[in-house]
Order: C-alpha cells, then sequence, then structure tokens
C-alpha cells in the first residue's frame, strides 16, 4: 500500500489552495504511483524487525527495459543515498563456475511470453541461454549451427555466427564470449567478430570456463579426455592434461585452486578428477560412481561438490579430499542439481519420474512430486524452473515451482513439440529457455533491473523510507514504505483479516477508519507516530461483529492538533494486528 510523500510546499492559511495541493496530491499519488515503476522489495511495507536483523534495502525498477540512469533513497528524511544495481547475468552455463543455478531476480509469476526466436531445432536444443548485459546468447545444437545473439528485452537478432553444433552453454567472461564447438572459438561479445579459434577443444569438452585470463577446456576423444588450460587472449596452450579411459560430457567447475572433471566411462568405474587450476596436476579422484557421469556437472558450496551419477546416486563429496560424504538413491540421472538456501533442486531421467528437493547437508529427500528431467533446473524468487518431460512423447512443459513445497506456480507446454532437453537462464525478471519447437523463448512481462544496498541505517521505532528512479536526468517513478525496528516486544505486523484502511487519505481536518470484524471481540484502536509513540487512543472495547467506523480528528489525545506528517493506526482484535498508514497535510 503506498502513502503520500510529504509536500515541501508551504500551504500557508489560503483553503483553497490547500485544497487544490490535496488535490493535486491525490492525483499524484492515483497517476505517478498506479503507474510506478519501483517497487521496494525489501524491507517489507509494515513489517517488524528485530533490532539484531535489520533489513537491507532492495528494490526492483521498471523502466520500459532501459536500465534508469540512477536510483536513490532516503531514509527517515535523512541525505539521499545512491543504490548500486546488482547485476543479475547468467554468463555461464548454470550461472557461475560453481554451477549453483540460482540467480537473484525477481521470477515472472505466470506463463506470460514476452517474446520467442526462431532459432533452435527440433532435435536435442540441449545449450542453456547464456545472458549478459541485455544480450542473449544462445548456440543451436542440431537446428541451425548458428551462435545467435538477441537482445533480451525483444528477441531481435543483433548478430550471429556460424560455429557448428555446440553441445553446451558460451560463457561470456570481460567482454569476450568462448564457445567449444567444431574447435573453441573466442569472440567479440558485442560484435561478434572473431578473435581466435583453437583445436585444443570443441564441443564434446562441454562449456568452456574463463577466468582471470585463462580459459578451461577439453576434448573427449575415443577412450580418454585431454584437458586444456589455454591463455584467454590469444588462445594459447598453457597446459594439457590426458585422463585415460574415460570421456567427458558433462561440463567442468572451476573452484579455489581445484578444477574439477567429471569422466564418463560406458563399462565400469569412472572417475570424477580434481586438477591443479596452474599446473593441470591430478590432486585427486573419486570412482565411486559405476559408469561415471553424463551430463550432471560438480555443483561446489560451502567445500562440497554435488552431483548425480549415471548410477542413479546422488552424492555430497568432499571438495579439498575428494571423499564421499553422502549418498542417495534417486534414480538415473542427467540434470546438474540446482543450489539455493541448503537445499538442491533435479529430476531424474528414469521410468520413476520424480523431481527432488534434498537437504544439501544430508542427502535426505525434504519432499519430491512427479517430474522428469533431462536438462537442469534454475531458482530465482523462491521459484524452481525446469523442463518437464514426464508426458513425452505426448507434451512436455516449462514448469516453475514453489522452492518450499513443490507446489506448481506455473506452467506452459508448446503446441508442436514433445520434449525439452535445455535449462533455463533467470535474469532481470525473465526466463530464457529453449524449446523443440525451433523457438528460444523469454518468459515474463519485461525487464526488471535489481537494486541492493546492505547499509540501511534504520532507527527503533518506525522508518520511513523513500525509493525514487531517476531517467534522463528526471525522477520517473517513486514509492514509499514504512517498517518498524522492534526492540522492547512491540509487533507491528500487518494482516489482511481486518480490512483497516482510512478515506480521505492523505486528509487535512479528519479521516475515517473503517475495518471489518468476522468475529466479536474486544477491540483497540491507536494512532502512532514513526518513532512508535501513542498519539490517542480512539477505541478499546467490545464490539460486535461486522463492519465499522471511527474518526480521527487529527489531534492528540490531549485535544492539541497534530503536525502535518505520516501516522499510523493500529487496530488489534482476537488476536489479529493491522496497521495502515495516514498522511496528514497542513
Amino acid at each position: 500500500m503506498l502513502y503520500c510523500m510529504l509536500l515541501s510546499t508551504d500551504l500557508g492559511h489560503d483553503s483553497t489552495r490547500k485544497d487544490d495541493i490535496l488535490i493535486l496530491a491525490t492525483l499524484l499519488f492515483s497517476s505517478v504511483f498506479s503507474a510506478t515503476g519501483i517497487t521496494i522489495s525489501e524491507p517489507v511495507h509494515c513489517a517488524a524487525y528485530n533490532i539484531d536483523e535489520l533489513p537491507a534495502f532492495r528494490a526492483i525498477v521498471e523502466n520500459e527495459n532501459i536500465i534508469p540512469d540512477s536510483v536513490h533513497y532516503t531514509l527517515n528524511g535523512e541525505p539521499v543515498l545512491q543504490v548500486p544495481r546488482l547485476s543479475t547475468d547468467w554468463p555461464t552455463y548454470m550461472q557461475n563456475y560453481v554451477h549453483h543455478g540460482y540467480s537473484e531476480s525477481p521470477a515472472p509469476t505466470d506463463n506470460t511470453i514476452l517474446w520467442t526466436a526462431h532459432v533452435t531445432g527440433d532435435f536435442h536444443e540441449f545449450p542453456t541461454p547464456v545472458v549478459v548485459d541485455g544480450i542473449v546468447y544462445y548456440p543451436s545444437d542440431r537446428g541451425t549451427d548458428s551462435l545467435y545473439a538477441l537482445d533480451a528485452a525483444t528477441g531481435e537478432l543483433i548478430w550471429k555466427y556460424s560455429v557448428g553444433i555446440t553441445d553446451d552453454a558460451v560463457t561470456v567472461d570481460n567482454g569476450f564470449l568462448y564457445t567449444a564447438s567444431d574447435s573453441i572459438f573466442c569472440l567479440d561479445a558485442l560484435t561478434g567478430e572473431r578473435i581466435w579459434a583453437s583445436g585444443e577443444a570443441n564441443g564434446t569438452g562441454s562449456t568452456p570456463v574463463a577466468m582471470e585470463g585463462k580459459v578451461y577446456c577439453g576434448i573427449s576423444l575415443a577412450r580418454l579426455s585431454k584437458i586444456s588450460c589455454l591463455a584467454a587472449l590469444d588462445g594459447s596452450n598453457i597446459w594439457t592434461t590426458i585422463l585415460d579411459n574415460c570421456g567427458t560430457v558433462s561440463c567442468m567447475t572451476v573452484w579455489n585452486q581445484y578444477v574439477f572433471v567429471p569422466t564418463y566411462r560406458n563399462n565400469g568405474a569412472a572417475f570424477i578428477y580434481a586438477l591443479d587450476r596452474e599446473t593441470g596436476d591430478i590432486l585427486w579422484e573419486n570412482d565411486d560412481s559405476y559408469k561415471g557421469y553424463w551430463d550432471s556437472s560438480p555443483v561446489v558450496v560451502d567445500s562440497v561438490i554435488y552431483i548425480n551419477g549415471v548410477d542413479g546416486i546422488a552424492r555430497g563429496i568432499d571438495a579439498v579430499s575428494g571423499n564421499t560424504v553422502w549418498e542417495n538413491t534417486v534414480g538415473y540421472t542427467t540434470a546438474t542439481p540446482a543450489y539455493h538456501n541448503g537445499r538442491l533442486y533435479f529430476a531424474n531421467d528414469d521410468v520413476d519420474s520424480h523431481f527432488y528437493c534434498l537437504d544439501a547437508l544430508s542427502g535426505l529427500s525434504i519432499w519430491a512430486v512427479s517430474g522428469n528431467q533431462h536438462g537442469s533446473s534454475g531458482i530465482a524468487d523462491g521459484t524452481v524452473f525446469y523442463g518437464d518431460n514426464s508426458n513425452s512423447p505426448d507434451y512436455c512443459r516449462i514448469v516453475a515451482m514453489n522452492c518450499e513445497t513443490g507446489a506448481e506456480v506455473w506452467s506452459y507446454s508448446p503446441d508442436s513439440t514433445t520434449w525439452i532437453a535445455s535449462s533455463p537462464a533467470i535474469t532481470d525478471g525473465v526466463v530464457y529457455m529453449a524449446i523443440h519447437d525451433w523457438n528460444l523463448y523469454a518468459f515474463g512481462t519485461g525487464l526488471k533491473y535489481t537494486y541492493l544496498s546492505d547499509s540501511l541505517n534504520s532507527q527503533i521505532g518506525w522508518n520511513e523510507l523513500v525509493a525514487t528512479s531517476y531517467y534522463a536526468g528526471e525522477a520517473v517513478a517513486s514509492e514509499t514504505i514504512s517498517y518498524f525496528i522492534n526492540s522492547a516486544g512491540i509487533d507491528f505486523a500487518p494482516s489482511l483479516n481486518l480490512e483497516l484502511t482510512g478515506y480521505p487519505n492523505p486528509f487535512t481536518v479528519s479521516t475515517s477508519i473503517s475495518f471489518s470484524l468476522a468475529d466479536a471481540g474486544f477491540t483497540s484502536v491507536g494512532i502512532y507516530d514513526l518513532s512508535g509513540r501513542i498519539v490517542v487512543e480512539l477505541m478499546d472495547e467490545a464490539l460486535s461483529a461486522g463492519n465499522h467506523t471511527i474518526e480521527w480528528n487529527g489531534c492528540y489525545q490531549s485535544g492539541e492538533p497534530a503536525s502535518a506528517g505520516l501516522y499510523f493506526c493500529r487496530i488489534e482484535s482476537n488476536g489479529v494486528i493491522e496497521t495502515t498508514g495516514l498522511c496528514m497535510l497542513e
């Protein structure tokens, strides 16, 4: 709920002028704020926080798919502070080089399609879209054998480059794009111009990892794999390591001094290797998985590797020693597990089709629902997204599920396809995913930019927070919220049960406070200032069920007029508490 911004205009004593200002304020709130492009998602409006858990500031800005010039906030009338934009880019497979598949982006709440681009094929479109600086990069696997750069907001073509069959996502780093196709290519990410190419890697060696001036990549040959480290600027070889009697089909993971390489062997145990980043030397190897790993890549969080084996077992492996920490039989699985907040999310690709949520510490199942997956999942805004093939060959679906419960939030089933192999990328409020109907999909209503600051210096009691976004030198959107910092056990948490409102709001002389009681009960209504101090107690008595109205004349308990400003009305009845903001003009 939005409250009025305090006007600095001197209203004087002219009642006509007061009416004009009041009308102006009302019009401003009904027009500017109803079309606002900024939403404060943290702190939560009217929420109560303990003094030892002060909230951060987070705002989501919609600005017609254009990044705002800046976003500012002011807290309790203090000087204005600028807020940095949080990048939610998805620059490689599973978002980063430890492959957790999590984005701090907001996420679409329904299956609205922002755009589609005719850039995929009708079979095994396995690569994940990659999104950096407003550009979506997608290398068609079995469709057109071309790498496409598309506008993230519209899907319009920026450039394309013929690279041959590409089985995995590209990587974008420091303005350059690296793709393992018929060779490994380094392209200018903005123009598509080729910088270099090398035969030291190809599409059999998975997504390249590019970081700190080096590119880690590979080739899977008959009964062996060749892993190389190349110079990012010119593709020259720094080191090469040969891994005998195995192939690589999963993506490598780089963490600390390690390069983790999962391998596959058709008959017998296959290793996951830990190589030294600087030399390529083998630091440890783990062969606990029969046949090894097919498409499931290592996910590293808090020194533990999470990975799914061809033998139908999900594993946690100590990243430093290589020792297996836990195992859980989940059925044949090729998906890389996505990780967030101590949980792993993936579906198997077995006849016993389930989508699992596992506890990352123990590997035990938290919940499981029906689901079948060949690609991997992505997580954002409390939602996990994946391509579900449970009903293939009749139809497939892109599914969004609640991370806590596994309940379906929304889904989309294309008309002319039977399978999904790709994984999602989530950035700036949009989910991107390839489907075998010749199209790359973008789900959402437009780009939503995130602004984040951890240094929100809240005070004890009520706090008023105003956030404003600017474009072309002008303020284009604003939102005002209030929240409570609790140090004395007072609970101002809101509720939707009592339908508490004030009208008019803003007001000059008095306002009518209305509420509804489902049951008869003792009811108290009071007005509080921003510090949480009581201004006036309006009611403290037993009431019958039904609708009720009480007036506040804008005065203190003593009868003296209160100052113009922001106040809060608090009601408590039958154990339910609700607050609403009131703005009094001079």
